[in-house]
C-alpha cells in the first residue's frame, strides 16, 4: 500500500502506464463536481469509479481485497479512514472471491489511516482494506 497526495503523485508514475493514466485523471479533472458513476479512462483497465457518500462506523464494514485490479483511493472532499491489514493476516474470507465483483471480503481487524482532502491512498491485491 501507498499513503501520499495528488499534490506529489508524480514519483509513482513509475509503477506503470496505468497508474500513471489513473493519477493524470485525478489531477485533471474535479472529482468533487463530477457526478458520481463510472468514468473509463482506458476501457476495464483503467477506471474511475466516482462515489459521494456518508463514512460508515466500523460496525457493519468489511475488509475486502482484490486479485486482479489495484485500487487508487482519492479523497475528493471530507476525510475518511481508509482499513487496512496485509491479506495473510485477513484470515479466512467471510465471502469468498468472486471474480464478477472481483472481491473477497473479511471480518479481520485492522489498522486505520485518516486520509484528508487531496490524499491518494494506492493498494493493492496484497492489501485488504476497508474501503
Amino acid at each position: 500500500m501507498i499513503i501520499g497526495t495528488l499534490a506529489a503523485c508524480e514519483r509513482y508514475y513509475v509503477l506503470g502506464a496505468r497508474f500513471r493514466k489513473a493519477l493524470e485523471f485525478l489531477k485533471e479533472h474535479d472529482v468533487a463536481a463530477m457526478e458520481p458513476g463510472r468514468y473509463d479512462i482506458e476501457g476495464d483497465g483503467v477506471f474511475a469509479l466516482v462515489q459521494e457518500y456518508v463514512t460508515k462506523t466500523i460496525d457493519g464494514c468489511t475488509l475486502e481485497a482484490h486479485r486482479v485490479y489495484a485500487d487508487v483511493n482519492y479523497v475528493a472532499e471530507g476525510f475518511e479512514y481508509l482499513g487496512y491489514a496485509p491479506l495473510e493476516r485477513a484470515g479466512v474470507p467471510a465471502i469468498e472471491y468472486d471474480p464478477k465483483t472481483e472481491a473477497a471480503f473479511f471480518e479481520k481487524e485492522c489498522d486505520f489511516i485518516l486520509l484528508r482532502k487531496g490524499d491518494i491512498a494506492i493498494v493493492f491485491p496484497e492489501d485488504a482494506h476497508m474501503p
